[in-house]
């Protein structure tokens, strides 16, 4: 019995187009299994998704992002926990506002690297740094060898009502950018805060932290047993109570004569005495704070209907032209008046920077009898904020600037003004002394408030959402696939 050779399967049309479709399928599905895996690591450093917020809350700055553009050297983000649970961290949507923007860093600039660690399970992780304490939500922020930690308490403006404390604003962007800086900065300017006659330091406190987190370093000295630290550039001297000694403000004026770009910031109260010596000594750079209390009449710029809590005017342009393009106001609430005794004298001229609108005026001490608000009394745009500004030759011939701020009062610098992102005193106060102290790695970052209400899918969500589209959607397309190549192979 002859042995009949099969003949060339792939002859057999039926075959040929099965085989065809197999393999088609089969490149289909090994295409969306390799596009989904590509575009997940894609997503992973770049994520396509459109923040459609109104004050834009997941987005950073154009600060930021010329700041993380001109980065040279390399940083690294440490959350130290797993990102599900610090993005679930409460108040939760201040968290995944935080989580979203810290992302942003690492996306925005091949320099920055972020990971996430989960102290529980690396508890060795502390031993790598044991000049830092670390706790669970913490940020380390790394580069160089220098490091920066970051809290979560940090990331937010906490505020204290009657029935506690609450979140009122994120500073998670100006938070990490600033400590970003601080870890990569060459600069670093020292300020000098006085004690020991009464000041308000524990008053602008808030403010103090602002400019350590913008770089600067701060120092608490008393004048009785000190010289000014020899590095500082910036002196504060916040509404004293008792006035300085002779000696005292000779360091002062050694400090202003004795380098370049050096800052005398003084502030006052409507509470403040008589102080002869001081006095005497703002004189000399043509300022005076005079007597009275500085009042609005204007409704729309009062805050909370007080007419000694209301909304100021730049009187100039060098220092506020940021805020004036963003249309946002400074706040010097219960201010004294202050007055310029001259314009120029030899090598020191006195500027006006802020000061009240034209339908404001001055409160006496003392009312005389029958005084009242009337368009008399109305003596518009008291000076609040005046700079006297000194160009001089040193003993090596060289031009050096020296300068003393005179405000009207210390509440300007007060945490709750500074942390209202409705005014211009965080941004104006930072800009003004770093220009003067002649700053380039200053970066100012406005709070966000969250105003959204929040889309989030649970863990059992996200899971059959990833069956979904990790599971079902190719073995669909493979079953779509076989279906096609045996209809086609029965015809």
């Amino acid at each position: 019995m002859a042995f009949k050779m099969p003949g060339n399967p792939f002859k057999n049309r039926n075959v040929r187009y099965g085989t065809v479709s197999v393999i088609i399928t089969l490149t289909v599905i090994l295409f969306i299994v390799l596009l989904n895996a590509a575009l997940g690591a894609l997503f992973n450093r770049y994520p396509l998704n459109i923040d459609l917020t109104e004050d834009q809350i997941f987005e950073v700055s154009e600060d930021t992002k010329k700041f993380l553009s001109s980065l040279e050297d390399d940083i690294t983000i440490y959350v130290l926990n797993t990102e599900d649970r610090f993005a679930g961290s409460s108040p939760a949507e201040y968290f995944i506002q935080a989580n979203e923007v810290i992302n942003k860093y690492r996306q925005l600039s091949p320099r920055v690297k972020l990971q996430y660690i989960d102290l529980i399970r690396n508890p060795d992780f502390n031993a790598r740094y044991p000049d830092v304490q670390l706790n669970v939500n913490d940020i380390l922020i790394t580069s160089g060898g220098k490091n920066k930690v970051v809290t979560a308490v940090d990331l937010f403006n906490i505020r204290s009502s009657y029935y506690g404390s609450y979140v009122a604003s994120s500073k998670a962007e100006q938070t990490m950018t600033s400590a970003m800086l601080n870890v990569i900065s060459k600069q670093k300017t020292l300020v000098s805060v006085i004690t020991g006659h009464g000041e308000k330091d524990a008053d602008i406190a808030g403010f103090i932290e602002l400019l350590k987190m913008n770089a600067w370093d701060a120092v608490t000295q008393n004048l009785l047993t000190e010289e000014i630290a020899g590095d500082a550039s910036l002196v504060i001297l916040a509404d004293p109570d008792r006035d300085l000694s002779v000696e005292e403000l000779q360091k002062i004026d050694a400090f202003l004569e004795g380098g370049n770009n050096r800052i005398l910031f003084c502030l006052s109260d409507i509470n403040q005495q008589e102080l002869p010596n001081l006095k005497a000594f703002l004189a000399e750079w043509g300022l005076e704070v005079a007597p009275g209390t500085v009042f609005e009449t204007e409704p729309a710029r009062l805050l909370n209907d007080s007419p000694y809590f209301a909304l100021a005017d730049y009187a100039e342009e060098n220092y506020s032209k940021n805020m004036v393009r963003q249309g946002i106001l400074p706040v010097v609430p219960q201010s004294r008046p202050v007055k310029a005794l001259f314009e120029s004298s030899r090598y020191r001229t006195v500027t006006t920077l802020i000061r009240s609108s034209a339908a404001s005026g001055i409160r006496p001490l003392e009312l005389p009898e029958g005084w009242s608000v009337n368009p008399s009394t109305l003596t518009g745009n008291v000076p609040i904020l005046l700079l006297s500004s000194q160009t001089r030759n040193n003993a090596e011939r060289d031009l050096v600037n020296a300068h003393v701020l005179l405000c009207g009062s210390f509440l300007a610098l007060h945490e709750v003004v500074l942390g209202n992102p409705n005014f211009a005193n965080s941004e104006y106060f930072l800009e003004l002394l770093g220009r003067l102290a002649v700053r380039e790695d200053q970066i100012y970052i406005q709070d966000k408030t969250m105003g959204f209400t929040e889309l989030r899918a649970d863990g059992v969500q996200k899971m059959v959402i990833g069956l979904i589209f990790a599971v079902l959607l190719p073995l669909a397309v493979f079953g779509a696939g076989i279906a096609v190549w045996l209809r086609r192979r029965h015809k």
